[in-house]
């Protein structure tokens, strides 16, 4: 599973990325969001000539050639170290308009990635480094640095915006040495369950998708990938936040932090944030106040004091924004402006564009007030009144077959119910009432749930897409989304089958953004952090519960 041509390499707390991307390897710093059409590329690495055997793993990338061999691994900061023995290895600068390369005043030479606003400073403890450049009135091209040759050598990059760091003082074997340790403190806190590969590769892609603050962003964050998604977005950190808990509880809070630190005074949480920026362009669902939930019933002693008086005024303030500026009036329930602010971009529900009455959002509100309640005793009483007026709304959605969705404008048109989306509500567990529960899990059953799992557009539809996005394939959070709410409906054997069939799925075809919902086959991104989350809590809930032959 630890497929170079998908996975990309590097270590906790580091923007310092090796990816295969584009038919080239590059080294990377993921900065800067992925609106920016690099994505972080500096340098494109060359290997000697000919076929290079790409080897990963979560201490070392290896390059074979039949010439020789290099290695790579990470160290302090952000500081690549490479050996190797019998080939050269090639750093040559992308190439933006001021690229250059210079001596500093101690001698060394630093290479300039201008567009990146990054330097990259070479450095050997054994053979050579060479670093070309040629000037070009203002700038210069072909800048690179090889490292090595036919002899042995030993170097480092370092990346840094301003001023060149000391040589690091770690040698290769040294930086890999606690690289190997760092991961196995966090493989060991891991919960159990799953295959042990698969089990791996979520554990590491969570560990190394995680970036240090630094600009907007204000806590350590869980980037969706390290490939193409290099952004942390509302909802999906919250899902990164379940399956961090277990091996790093003060990460898991930061994951709701970085977002809310940016919250609007309206209450809107951003899009997503990145180091560069915080986006309002769009939002993403309230799922909040569910995931905190679901955090204090698995772990507890998540919940500390400070933890609790954040979190109330964050979640009061999301509350109310949906409730004042996304509805007319107490009497209506509230929209999305757009795809995007639903989570579920391009989904069917959205084809005639929106505003759109969605069941899934007064759902996650609904369950926000029951988190509120629980987090704020002295006024559950006045969280519970306002869940049951939103239940009563919400009820207002129901045919008698399914809750679909309507236009703000024309709500008493059904615009679709071959989404995935109208089966949100069980979340509400005991407030939905039986026959309607009874209802939508018999319609479930009626062609959403493949082989490897709850399709997010039913393939019978018109509408269905098998590479669509939104638009039929199986992703994790609406996966994650079914299986606690057939849980909280108490039909746990459905649930037991919906989180198998997501576990065989990944440790098929991988930690994928998104799945084929009839083939299985992994689309999109390849080293999906929300996707490893939700596998490693399946994994670890269908092992616990084998345990007390709760499944049998």
């Amino acid at each position: 599973m630890f497929d170079f041509a998908h996975i990309p390499f590097s270590r906790f707390g580091r923007f310092l990325t090796l990816s295969n991307m584009d038919g080239a390897v590059w080294l990377r710093l993921v900065k800067g969001g992925d609106l920016k059409p690099s994505l972080g590329r500096l340098c494109r690495i060359m290997v000697g000539k000919g076929d290079v055997v790409w080897t990963l793993s979560p201490d070392l990338l290896t390059a074979e050639t039949p010439q020789g061999r290099v290695e790579f691994t990470i160290g302090e900061g952000e500081c690549l170290h490479l050996r190797g023995r019998g080939v050269p290895v090639t750093f040559a600068l992308e190439g933006s308009r001021y690229d250059y390369a210079y001596r500093t005043p101690m001698g060394e030479h630093c290479l300039v990635a201008a567009y990146e606003n990054t330097r990259l400073l070479p450095r050997v403890a054994k053979g050579s480094v060479h670093v070309t450049g040629d000037w070009r009135r203002d700038h210069a091209d072909n800048v690179a640095m090889v490292f090595g040759g036919d002899a042995d050598f030993e170097g480092t990059i370092d990346l840094f915006p301003a001023v060149p760091l000391a040589p690091s003082r770690e040698t290769f074997d040294q930086a890999r040495a606690s690289t190997a340790a760092d991961f196995a403190a966090w493989l060991a806190r891991t919960p159990d369950g799953g295959q042990p590969e698969a089990r791996t590769l979520a554990a590491w892609l969570l560990w190394a998708n995680t970036v240090p603050a630094a600009g907007t962003l204000t806590r350590p964050a869980v980037f969706m990938s390290k490939n193409h998604m290099i952004n942390i977005w509302s909802w999906d950190n919250a899902f990164s936040a379940l399956g961090v808990a277990a091996m790093d509880p003060a990460l898991a809070f930061d994951q709701f932090a970085a977002i809310f630190d940016h919250q609007h005074p309206s209450g809107l949480l951003p899009d997503f944030v990145n180091d560069r920026e915080a986006s309002f362009a769009f939002s993403k669902p309230p799922v909040h106040g569910w995931a905190i939930l679901r955090l204090i019933e698995d772990h507890p002693d998540w919940l500390t004091e400070d933890r609790r008086r954040a979190l109330v005024p964050w979640l009061e303030r999301q509350l109310s924004y949906w409730l004042t500026h996304a509805r007319k009036g107490e009497q209506s329930l509230p929209a999305y402006f757009h795809g995007n602010d639903s989570g579920w971009d391009n989904a069917s529900f959205f084809a005639e564009g929106g505003p759109v009455i969605s069941p899934d959002l007064p759902s996650f509100l609904i369950l926000s007030c029951d988190c509120l309640a629980r987090l704020d005793p002295a006024r559950a009483g006045h969280w519970q009144g306002e869940a049951e007026k939103l239940t009563a709304l919400l009820l207002t959605l129901w045919t008698g077959e399914t809750f679909g969705t309507r236009l703000a404008s024309d709500p008493a048109r059904l615009r679709s119910d071959d989404s995935l989306i109208g089966f949100m509500p069980l979340l509400l567990g005991p407030r939905l009432p039986s026959d309607i529960a009874a209802r939508l899990i018999t319609r479930l059953g009626q062609g959403w749930i493949t082989a490897w799992g709850p399709a997010t557009e039913r393939p019978q539809s018109p509408l269905y897409e098998p590479d669509g996005y939104w638009r039929g394939p199986i992703w994790a959070p609406t996966t994650m989304l079914l299986w606690d709410g057939l849980r909280r409906q108490n039909r746990i054997d459905l649930a037991a089958d919906i989180a198998r069939r997501f576990c065989r799925l990944c440790e098929t075809s991988g930690m994928a953004e998104n799945f084929d919902a009839l083939t299985g086959a992994g689309l999109r991104d390849r080293a999906f952090a929300w996707t490893s989350a939700v596998y490693l809590v399946f994994a670890d809930w269908l092992a616990r519960a084998a345990k007390r032959e709760d499944l049998k």
